[in-house]
């Protein structure tokens, strides 16, 4: 077995259904890509709260950590100064959780593209994290 094969995983509809619940999200059975549509980078850190205080399942912290980097990206590309110390909490759970979180941290990371006007906006801060828990995946 691979490293992908035994750390991939993606966002689960139940943990969505859950989730949206808890915190007034849009969701409905057939949506893809639910951690994109719902992204809000001005609910980080209820989402950051929720996430260290009410979780104890890994399909939710998954599905919502999912939520949290689509979210980060979208206050990153918009510049989004206020972030950057959400950012910190949020680099410690993706770097000790980083087994959990792979999928999560490998995707944002494109490690592949090389021109920066290709990236994501969080890419360079996902990159760090990625630097820092290689290690553990080979």
């Amino acid at each position: 077995m691979n490293i992908e094969d035994q750390y991939t995983r993606y966002p689960n509809g139940i943990s969505e259904k859950k989730l949206s619940n808890r915190l007034g999200l849009y969701w409905e059975e057939s949506i893809q890509d639910w951690e994109f549509i719902v992204a809000d980078s001005g609910r980080l850190s209820d989402f950051l709260k929720i996430y260290q205080t009410e979780l104890d399942n890994d399909n939710d912290k998954f599905t919502l950590m999912s939520l949290i980097v689509s979210s980060f990206d979208d206050g990153f590309s918009e510049e989004d100064i206020e972030i950057k110390e959400l950012w910190e909490v949020c680099r410690i759970i993706l770097e000790k959780e980083c087994f959990l979180h792979f999928s999560i941290i490998k995707y944002w990371s494109l490690l592949e593209e090389k021109d920066a006007k290709n990236i994501f906006s969080i890419t360079p801060y996902i990159r760090k994290v990625w630097d820092k828990v290689e290690m553990n995946f080979f």
